[in-house]
C-alpha cells in the first residue's frame, strides 16, 4: 500500500521507498492533498478545477484535471484515486495518508500517537504561486491542523503534570512552547514545570529566550506572571548545590540570571502590553515551521508504534565521569522556514570542530539529532546518550544579520556551565564555530587541538550550498540526493579549492551507488575522482579517508589499503563514528570478528540511536554465537527504527532482526513468525503472508523462502539484487541457481560480497565449494 507523507516536506512512499516521477510533484501532488484533507469524502470536480487552475478557462481546467488523473494512476497505480460522475476521491484500500491517521486518532483520543505524525506544517515548503485559491486553501487548513496539534499537546502535558510525571510535561510544554514561543501562558506552563521537576536553570533560560524573541518579533515584553516567576527563581535559594563555577574565556560574556531586565520600558505594565499578543503570536507563525520535527519519516512511524521512550531504551553508556558532550539540533528562529538547513547545518559543524577537542567523548548527528523536541529533559539526553554536557542553541538569520546563542549544560544538575551569544554578519559564521567549540573546551578544561589544515575559508555564498546539500544529504531520499549533488556542484564552481565540498559530494554518491539510485560504473568514476580531489586538498580530512577505506573496502577489495584508510580516518578523528564502523565492516571481512565487535561497539558508543550501528552489531554478536546478545539487539533496532532496510531487506541484505537468531538455533517456526511480520512492515499484502506461512507448512524452510522469493520478484521486478537472489535460492535449496547468481554478483562486483561469508547470510556454509572457492581466491579474501 501507498503511503502519502503531507506533514513536512511531502512525499509518497511505497513498500518503504521514496517514489519519484511526475505523480509526486506539482499539481499532482496539490490534487492528492486536497483529496486526502476530506477525511475519506470525495471532491466534485469543479471545486478542485476552481483550487488547482482559478484562471483557466473551464474546458482547459477540465483538460488538466483528467491529465493529471491519468499521471497519478500511471505513477501510482489505476487504483489509486476513483472517480463516480463528478466527485473524485482516494481509495483508501491503496493509499493513506498520514493527516487521515492523524486526525483519525485525535478523535480515537490518542493523542501521543497522533502528535508523534506531524514532521512538520502541511506540504512544508510547498506552494502553487499561480493558484492563489489553493495557497489561501492550504493556508487555512495548516491553521487548522496546528490547532488541532496545539490542543493534543497541551492535553498531554496536563495530564502527565497531573500525574506528577514533571519530566515529561515539561517535554510536552517544550513541545507548546516551540510551537507557539510568543504565548506567555505557555512559557509560564513549561517553566513551572521544569521547576517542578529540578530544572530551574532550563526555567530561567526559558524565561531569557522568551523575552529576547518578543522584542525582537514584536518588541514587547512578557506578562507580568513569567516576569514575577522568573525573579522568584533567581532569588530564592535552588533546592540542591548548584554546579561548581568555571571560569569564562578571555573576553566572553556569560549570560548572567538578571530577571529586571525582562521588564518593559518606562514602567508600561507587561501584562497590559502582552494582553493582543497571543493571537498574534499565532498569526505570525502561520507561514513559518512551527512544527520542528525534522526526524524522517520512518523515525515518525516508530514513534507512532512505540512511543517517544523508546527511543531511551538501554542505549550504551559512555563513561559519565569522562568529558563527554551532545550538541542538540540548533532551533532555527529566522523568519523563513526555509533556514532550517542553516541552523542544522551550523550544528553538524560545531559536532565536527568539538571531535578536536583531546579527550572529548562527542555524540554523533544521527543520535543527537534524532532527540529533536522529543518530550526529554536534559538529564534523560544525558542518560540516553550517555554524555555529562549538553549543547543547545538557536540560530537567527535576516538578510546581513546573524545571531547565535549557545549554552553548555550539566546533564545531571540542569545548570549551566558557559553560555553566550554572537552578533556576526553571515560570512563570520566559520568563525563562531570555532569560537563555540573553544568556549565549550575551555569550560570542560580541556584543549582545542588547532585544525589540521590551514586552508582558506570558503566563499561564504559556497558554504551556504554546501550546508543546504549536507542538510539534505541525510534525508536519504533519491530526490534530496539528487538535489544534494546539485548543491556540493554548486559549492565547488564557487569554490574550486573547497575540500570539504568534494569529501561531502562523495557522501552522497556512495550511498547513492549502494541503494540503487545511481548506475554503478556511472557513479563509481565520479566517487573516485570526489575522494582523489579531496585529498590532493587536504590530506588531514578525516571524511575523505573514511571515503577512501569505503571505496577500497567494497569495490576495489584492496584489503591493505583500506585498513589502512579506516585506521587513517579514526587516528584524524577519534569521535567519528562512522570510520570506527567502517573498520568493523574491514574487522569482519578479515574473519576478525572480536576485533569487529569492539570497533563496531566504539561506534555505538559515540552514536547510541543510530539503527544501522546497532543491526550491523547484532550481526556482529550473532556471527559470534552470543544468540543472546544478538536478540537484545535486534529488539533495540525494533524499537529505534522497525522498517529499516537492514531489518526489511533492502539491496544485498536478507530479512534481519530476530528470525535470523531463531533460524540459526533451528527454531523455524519462531523465525517464519519473525520474517512475516516484517513482511508485513515492508507491504506485503495479507494473502501474500498467508501464502508464506501456508509455504511453511507443506514443505518447511525451503518452501518458506521460495515463496519469499516469488513474493520478492512480484513486489520489486526491476530490482533485484544478485547476491540477494543468491542467498534467496539457496535457503529455498536450489543451489544451482544460487551459484548462477552469485557468479553474477561477483561479475558485476556486487559491494554487498565481501559480507557474504558468514551468518546471517546462508552463503558461508558453501565456502568449500568449488565456484565459490574461486570467487574468493579471486578476491583475496582470508581463509576462515
Amino acid at each position: 500500500m501507498l503511503r502519502l507523507n503531507l506533514f513536512g516536506a511531502p512525499a509518497i512512499t511505497g513498500d518503504g521507498a521514496p517514489l519519484a516521477g511526475r505523480a509526486a510533484h506539482g499539481r499532482r501532488l496539490a490534487l492528492l492533498a486536497l483529496l486526502a484533507c476530506t477525511r475519506g469524502r470525495s471532491l466534485r470536480r469543479d471545486r478542485i478545477m476552481a483550487l488547482l487552475w482559478p484562471e483557466s478557462p473551464t474546458d482547459r481546467a477540465r483538460a488538466q484535471l483528467s491529465d493529471d488523473l491519468y499521471i497519478l494512476r500511471s505513477g501510482l497505480g489505476e487504483d489509486v484515486v476513483t472517480s463516480a460522475s463528478d466527485e473524485i476521491a482516494l481509495n483508501a484500500d491503496a493509499i493513506t495518508s498520514d493527516v487521515e491517521l492523524f486526525e483519525r486518532l485525535l478523535d480515537e483520543e490518542q493523542q501521543e500517537r497522533a502528535v508523534a505524525l506531524v514532521a512538520g506544517p502541511l506540504l512544508d515548503g510547498f506552494h502553487l504561486s499561480d493558484s492563489p485559491e489553493f495557497e489561501r486553501w492550504l493556508d487555512a487548513e495548516r491553521a487548522r491542523f496546528a490547532a488541532r496539534y496545539a490542543t493534543a499537546i497541551e492535553s498531554l502535558a496536563e495530564a502527565t503534570e497531573a500525574a506528577g510525571q514533571f519530566g515529561a510535561a515539561a517535554g510536552w510544554w517544550r513541545r507548546l512552547a516551540a510551537h507557539d514561543p510568543l504565548s506567555g501562558r505557555i512559557s509560564l506552563r513549561l517553566m513551572r514545570a521544569l521547576e517542578a521537576n529540578g530544572d530551574r536553570a532550563g526555567a530561567m533560560r526559558h524565561a531569557r529566550v522568551h523575552t529576547a524573541l518578543l522584542r525582537e518579533e514584536l518588541d514587547a515584553a512578557p506578562d507580568r506572571d513569567v516576569i514575577e516567576f522568573a525573579e522568584r527563581l533567581r532569588v530564592e535559594t535552588p533546592p540542591g548545590p548548584a554546579a561548581e563555577p568555571v571560569p569564562a574565556p578571555a573576553g566572553a560574556q556569560v549570560a548572567a540570571a538578571h530577571m529586571p531586565e525582562l521588564a518593559g520600558e518606562a514602567g508600561e505594565a507587561p501584562a497590559r502590553r502582552m494582553s493582543h499578543l497571543e493571537p498574534m503570536s499565532r498569526t505570525i507563525l502561520a507561514g513559518r515551521s512551527a512544527f520542528r520535527y525534522a526526524a524522517a519519516a520512518v523515525v515518525l512511524l516508530i514513534l507512532a508504534i512505540v512511543g517517544v521512550n523508546a527511543l531511551t531504551d538501554s542505549p550504551p553508556q559512555a563513561s559519565r565521569t569522562a568529558p563527554s558532550i551532545a550538541v542538540l539540533p540548533f532551533v532555527n528562529l529566522s523568519a523563513a522556514p526555509d533556514n532550517a538547513y542553516f541552523s542544522d547545518g551550523l550544528t553538524e559543524q560545531i559536532i565536527a570542530t568539538l571531535s578536536r577537542v583531546e579527550g572529548l567523548h562527542v555524540a554523533a548527528r544521527t543520535s543527537s539529532f534524532r532527540l529533536r523536541d522529543r518530550a526529554l529533559d536534559v538529564r534523560s539526553i544525558g542518560d540516553t546518550l550517555g554524555v555529562a554536557t549538553v549543547l543547545e542553541g538557536s540560530v537567527r538569520r535576516e538578510g546581513s544579520r546573524l545571531r547565535v546563542t549557545a549554552q553548555l549544560i550539566d546533564a545531571a544538575t540542569g545548570y549551566h556551565l558557559w553560555a553566550e551569544e554572537y552578533d556576526r554578519q553571515p560570512e563570520d559564521i566559520i568563525d563562531v564555530q570555532a569560537e563555540i567549540a573553544g568556549a565549550i573546551a575551555h569550560a570542560l578544561r580541556l584543549r582545542l587541538a588547532p585544525a589540521p589544515h590551514t586552508a582558506p575559508a570558503p566563499d561564504l555564498e559556497a558554504y551556504d550550498f554546501y550546508l543546504r546539500a549536507l542538510y539534505l544529504r541525510n534525508t536519504l531520499k533519491p530526490d534530496e540526493l539528487g538535489q544534494a549533488l546539485e548543491f556540493f556542484d554548486r559549492a565547488i564552481a564557487l569554490e574550486p579549492t573547497f575540500a570539504l565540498a568534494y569529501a561531502g559530494k562523495a557522501s552522497v554518491v556512495a550511498p547513492a551507488i549502494l541503494f540503487g539510485y545511481m548506475p554503478q560504473e556511472e557513479g563509481m568514476g565520479e566517487l573516485r575522482a570526489l575522494v582523489d580531489r579531496a585529498l590532493e586538498l587536504d590530506p588531514t580530512l578525516g571524511e575523505a579517508h573514511t571515503a577512501l577505506g569505503i571505496v577500497r573496502l567494497f569495490w576495489d577489495w584492496d584489503w591493505t589499503g583500506a585498513e589502512r584508510s579506516l585506521r587513517r580516518a579514526v587516528a584524524l578523528n577519534p569521535s567519528d563514528a562512522h570510520a570506527h564502523h567502517h573498520l568493523a565492516n574491514y574487522f569482519n571481512v578479515m574473519g576478525r570478528l572480536e576485533d569487529a565487535v569492539d570497533a563496531r561497539s566504539r561506534s555505538l558508543e559515540l552514536d547510541p540511536l543510530n539503527p544501522r550501528t546497532v543491526a550491523v552489531l547484532a550481526a556482529d554478536y550473532l556471527r559470534l554465537g552470543d544468540y543472546e546478545r544478538a536478540l537484545e539487539l535486534y529488539g533495540r533496532v525494533m524499537k529505534l527504527d522497525p522498517v529499516h532496510p537492514l531489518l526489511l531487506g533492502s539491496g544485498p541484505w536478507l530479512p534481519g532482526g530476530a528470525g535470523n537468531v531463531y533460524a540459526v538455533q533451528g527454531r523455524h517456526r519462531e523465525a517464519v513468525d519473525e520474517y512475516t511480520r516484517l513482511a508485513t512492515l515492508r507491504g506485503a499484502t495479507p494473502s501474500e503472508v498467508d501464502a508464506l506461512h501456508d509455504a511453511f507448512n507443506r514443505g518447511g524452510m525451503p518452501a518458506f523462502w521460495r515463496a519469499w522469493l516469488e513474493m520478492d520478484q512480484r513486489q520489486m521486478p526491476d530490482l533485484q539484487d544478485p547476491l540477494r537472489t543468491a542467498q534467496l535460492w539457496l535457503l529455498a535449496g536450489d543451489t544451482a541457481q544460487a551459484l548462477d547468481w552469485l557468479d553474477r554478483a561477483f561479475e558485476e562486483r556486487n559491494p554487498g560480497l565481501v559480507m557474504f561469508r558468514g551468518p546471517p547470510s546462508p552463503l558461508g556454509a558453501m565456502s568449500s565449494h568449488p565456484r565459490v572457492a574461486r570467487i574468493i581466491a579471486a578476491m583475496k579474501l582470508p581463509r576462515s
